[in-house]
């Protein structure tokens, strides 16, 4: 909205015209009373009429005193001692509260401004005298704007290098709440802000100093100083009256604050296994600290509500409503998002920091959030997997043998032919194991026969690697199946699947004539030597 529109907007209220069934005496651009009642004349319009020339007979005399007098028909007000119109009681305003009093008085002040305003629109010491004041007060505006332009520039310059100070010793274990950069811009949005508010202030005050300066604008400027006053007013007294519930939304604010901090102590100490509360395992205590918390700060917004000001208005109770129906039809995917969040969670299946497989992606767990979980992979890939996606599928975690005190196996398979003896194979394939980097020799390796296929025999090496470089599995698997092709290399074993056929040359009987159906012999007759 441009300044123009601002104005016009603050000031279409005052400006509003009387009803049609009236008629408003006027001097220059002044209004001086409103005519509900023709009176004596023929119309309202000719009773206007009648009184704009009596005051200008009045005041060519000389003589701009304004007074009244009361009769019986109403207030008389006078010129110069000359009477000019009547305040009767048919111009009063009674449903809303007016006397011929009132009126006539309102009327008086009306008047005698005009008449000042008159008699300095033919100065010219006056109008050069509002000149001069128009300049000055034109340099005093433009200073001003260039002040609020180098107080914002210094503002940032200022607050800048503090706020991001400040937000480099924020955060809860390491993980950063708020970014500097969010912070600076949240911090130049505010201070422009304040810098827009302050400019469209010096220019409204700019316009209303410049209209009262001439008497052709002047009711306009004081219309909208008025307006201006009147807008202050009521803001600051609407500040005042919701003083109290700001200091009881301020009580509420602090008391949840103190229960959210002491809510961490408290699982902090579980999860540092200091503190034991039954039904709370330490892997869960960081889920059910963040669980305290928003209950606690649910229950802080409904007590809170009440002393929101403004909350009992119909708006506000409107936009209640608006925003609860768009967070209840946009917010069924983030729920069920969650609640597989706080399963994970809950179940334990994996922690921040294993090596697990899930839906065909192995990685380190990065980060196991309330709406999703992300996974670094060994080429640095980092993979971002929905909850309810993890929460679906089946999830193994490599890393978790170590802490459950057991040996973690990795498998490889090779498929060799019958006329190499197993017991060498097993030999090989055991050697191969006890020389690749990050295989363990307790438990030993062992080798299983899998599977005695037609042509070959499947073998798998079975070997124990330390579960603390779960994470390296993909180079352990790489090592190990180099040192499987070294190790048959050297034995002259080939590492070889054979397969077998059986080749015809179409002259083969495969059904002796003497198994053969004899009642379908005749039929069928194949002639194995035919002639050349």
């Amino acid at each position: 909205m441009t300044i123009t529109g601002l104005l016009l907007a603050l000031a279409i209220p005052a400006l509003q015209g009387p009803p049609a069934d009236t008629a408003v005496f006027r001097m220059g651009t002044r209004a001086i009373v409103i005519f509900r009642s023709a009176g004596t004349a023929p119309t309202l319009a000719s009773r206007t009429d009648a009184v704009s020339r009596r005051v200008k007979a009045a005041l060519a005399t000389g003589h701009d005193s304004v007074s009244s007098m009361s009769t019986v028909e109403g207030e008389m007000i006078l010129v110069g001692g000359d009477p000019v119109f009547i305040v009767t009681h048919a111009d009063v305003d009674t449903a809303a509260g007016e006397t011929a009093t009132v009126v006539a008085q309102r009327a008086m002040a009306q008047l005698r401004l005009a008449i000042r305003d008159a008699r300095e629109a033919h100065s010219a010491e006056a109008l050069l005298r509002d000149l001069a004041l128009l300049v000055a007060a034109t340099v005093l505006f433009l200073f001003a704007l260039r002040v609020l332009r180098a107080a914002r520039r210094r503002l940032f310059k200022t607050l800048e290098p503090r706020l991001v100070a400040a937000t480099e010793k924020i955060g809860t274990g390491g993980l950063r709440i708020v970014e500097a950069r969010q912070v600076v811009a949240m911090e130049r949005g505010a201070v422009a802000l304040v810098g827009w508010v302050l400019g469209l202030l010096a220019a409204y005050l700019y316009v209303v100093y410049v209209l009262k300066l001439f008497p052709w604008t002047r009711p306009w400027g004081e219309t909208l100083g008025v307006v201006l006053r009147t807008t202050l007013a009521k803001v600051g007294i609407s500040v005042l009256g919701a003083v109290p519930s700001l200091a009881v939304l301020l009580v509420i604010f602090f008391i949840t604050l103190l229960a959210t901090r002491l809510v961490r102590a408290t699982f902090e100490g579980v999860k540092a296994r200091r503190i034991t509360i039954p039904g709370v395992h330490p892997d869960t205590a960081e889920p059910s600290r963040r669980i305290m918390n928003a209950l606690l700060w649910m229950f802080a917004l409904v007590v809170a509500y009440p002393y929101v000001p403004g909350s009992g208005s119909v708006a506000f109770k409107g936009l209640s409503v608006i925003t609860g129906i768009v967070f209840t039809l946009g917010s069924a995917g983030i729920v069920g998002q969650a609640m597989s969040g706080l399963v994970l969670m809950y179940s334990r299946s994996f922690r921040v920091g294993d090596f697990i497989q899930t839906g065909g992606i192995q990685g380190t767990v990065v980060e196991l959030g309330l709406l999703s979980t992300q996974l670094r992979t060994p080429k640095n890939e980092f993979v971002t997997l929905p909850n309810n996606v993890v929460v679906s599928g089946a999830v193994t975690d490599f890393t978790a043998a170590g802490r459950r005190g057991c040996a973690l196996f990795i498998y490889s398979s090779v498929t060799i032919g019958y006329d190499t003896p197993w017991r060498r194979v097993h030999e090989l394939l055991i050697a191969a194991a006890g020389t690749t980097d990050g295989v363990v020799k307790e438990p030993p390796p062992y080798v299983l026969q899998n599977a005695l296929n037609d042509s070959y025999v499947e073998y798998q090496l079975n070997a124990a690697v330390d579960p603390e470089r779960a994470a390296e599995l993909p180079w352990i698997y790489g090592q190990l199946h180099a040192a499987i092709q070294d190790s048959f290399w050297a034995a002259g074993v080939e590492i070889m699947s054979p397969i077998y056929h059986a080749l015809r040359d179409g002259n083969t009987v495969t059904i002796p004539p003497a198994q053969r159906p004899k009642q379908r012999a005749a039929a069928f007759r194949v002639d194995v030597n035919p002639a050349p």
